[in-house]
């Protein structure tokens, strides 16, 4: 045990243990960079891959990517425009598929790794043991509509039924049929709980209803 004294003169005790943390968190910084440096080293033909993240971090999530250099997207989309005596309220912006990250990086144990440690990442969309690849033409499609507005809320007289199928039509789930769970109950929502089946387990996902149509 080591002894140090503070500003006031009083003895303060930092024992082994303390340094050891503190050394594990150094080195674990460091360990982060060196995965991030090597995750840089992307080429612009690479595929994106989706990080499943804690719903409502997915900008969090996306500007750690960013600030080290490595290309994330949230697609991101306008909710309802109110109207209060007299005045227009803005709807408020959020991500087109909450939850969802989309990432580009040079394919390695080493990067997928870095990313799955970052905080509040939950994993990768997969396909059986491998994560799920991305062409840039679709993500760049799909990117371009979210910024046209194409996803923003919109009023619509369809109704959907617990068990209903659709197929969903864009993004990274796009040509996957899906199964409803539930529409939001608020008056203003415009998204659909729906069950998606990937190699044998059921994903719930929440969707704007731009983004399915019915069978």
């Amino acid at each position: 045990m080591m002894q140090h004294r503070g500003i006031e003169g009083k003895v303060i005790e930092i024992t082994e243990r303390a340094i050891a943390k503190q050394e594990r968190a150094i080195c674990d910084q460091a360990n982060r960079q060196d995965r991030f440096a090597a995750i840089r080293q992307a080429t612009d033909n690479l595929p994106w891959f989706v990080v499943r993240t804690m719903t409502g971090c997915e900008q969090a999530v996306e500007k750690v990517l960013q600030d080290n250099a490595i290309e994330a997207l949230v697609p991101m989309r306008k909710g309802k425009t109110w109207e209060r005596r007299g005045r227009k309220m803005e709807g408020r912006p959020m991500p087109v598929i909450h939850g969802y990250v989309l990432v580009r990086f040079m394919p390695d144990a080493a990067a997928f790794e870095a990313v799955s440690c970052i905080d509040k990442v939950l994993g990768f969309l997969r396909m059986g043991e491998q994560a799920k690849p991305i062409s840039h033409s679709e993500v760049k499609r799909f990117y371009q509509r979210a910024m046209a507005g194409e996803y923003d809320w919109k009023s619509t007289k369809l109704t959907y039924v617990a068990g209903e199928k659709v197929r969903i039509t864009e993004g990274p789930f796009a040509g996957h049929i899906a199964t409803v769970v539930t529409r939001e109950e608020r008056k203003d929502a415009d998204l659909l709980v729906v069950t998606i089946e990937m190699f044998g387990t059921e994903l719930p996902v929440n969707l704007p209803l731009a983004l399915v149509e019915k069978l």
